[in-house]
């Protein structure tokens, strides 16, 4: 039994490594389905920076790693609604569900734009009422845990459709991901997302991450993030926990988190920024969350997170999760 535990937990660093070679690897590029990065579904790795390919759990999973997933113990329904910069907004709604040792799960995420700023080949306005974006996508993905849930990997089929009135592209994509859990402090994980897409249609991105827990209140994630269309960048959060045990009402969660991004200028009209004094920060994010396993019965989840664009304005997430 040791020896083939050894075998497996080899495997699996063979698998983080690889995935660090093929991130290592990315060439800039221009990409279709650009909407594909944002962490939609889940503000926790929003606000920890869109990091946490190696912490993710439930149905905020199918977005980020697949292998996710495979840590649901219950069946699970979410849902998020998040603000983007420039009126975009986006839904997301999640169904996870374990049988026997495997656990599968579905998602629907869903984008579009207000207010849409149409222009001629002149860059004069014109009538834009009849102009809609439609982004969106849906997967279908399952997942298993080894060896007393050390190891877990996941797989994952997404349709994903980009329509930009002037022309719209539907492709079938597919994820993988892996998480190996080193101890009880230590997880790894990787995932690659949105592969086989038609040329240039969909952006492909690579996840190579971890986290360490230093005491049941703070953990560290650390993150490389490789897109099919720019370099791959190093970010970081850190989540700060108070036990329900402590509070009584609820696991309550602050995030805080860094990824270092272009320079987006100085906000002059968000009134919001000003307050914060965040009128040029961009690169960070921040969150809260709350968890009860009591309420009601059932486990129940709330997360929050606010992060601030610059010149662009802020985008903010909120998620709702109940498990049953």
């Amino acid at each position: 039994m040791r020896t083939m535990k050894n075998i497996f937990f080899s495997a699996g660093a063979v698998l983080l490594f690889w995935g660090a070679l093929q991130a290592a690897e990315t060439k800039i590029g221009t990409e279709g389905a650009a909407f594909m990065k944002i962490p939609t579904g889940s503000p926790r790795v929003q606000a920890l920076g869109n990091c946490g390919v190696s912490i993710v759990e439930g149905g905020e999973a199918l977005g980020i790693n697949p292998a996710g997933i495979a840590s649901a113990q219950m069946r699970e329904v979410s849902f998020s609604y998040l603000s983007w910069i420039q009126d975009y907004s986006g839904q997301y709604m999640s169904y996870v569900h374990p049988i026997g040792q495997s656990v599968i799960g579905v998602n629907l995420a869903y984008y579009g734009i207000k207010n849409f700023d149409v222009r001629d080949s002149e860059g004069k306005p014109q009538f834009g009422t009849d102009v809609k974006v439609r982004n969106g996508y849906a997967t279908l993905g399952i997942a298993k845990g080894f060896f007393l849930e050390k190891f877990l990997v996941g797989v994952s089929a997404k349709e994903v459709l980009e329509d930009n009135y002037s022309a719209e592209y539907k492709n079938l994509v597919f994820d993988f991901g892996a998480i190996l859990r080193v101890g009880r402090k230590l997880s790894l994980g990787w995932a690659g997302q949105n592969f086989s897409g038609k040329a240039h249609q969909v952006v492909k991105v690579q996840r190579l991450g971890a986290a360490f827990a230093f005491n049941p209140f703070l953990t560290l994630a650390l993150e490389q993030k490789a897109y099919s269309d720019r370099a791959a960048r190093l970010g970081g959060g850190v989540e700060l926990s108070l036990p329900e045990e402590l509070l009584q009402v609820g696991r309550v969660a602050l995030r805080v988190g860094y990824t270092p991004g272009d320079n987006l200028g100085k906000n002059t009209d968000d009134k919001t920024l000003d307050s914060l004094g965040m009128t040029d920060t961009s690169g960070w994010a921040f969150g809260v969350g709350l968890y009860s396993a009591q309420a009601l019965g059932y486990g129940m989840g709330f997360d929050y997170t606010f992060v601030p664009f610059g010149a662009l304005g802020k985008s903010s997430q909120l998620a709702l999760k109940f498990q049953f």
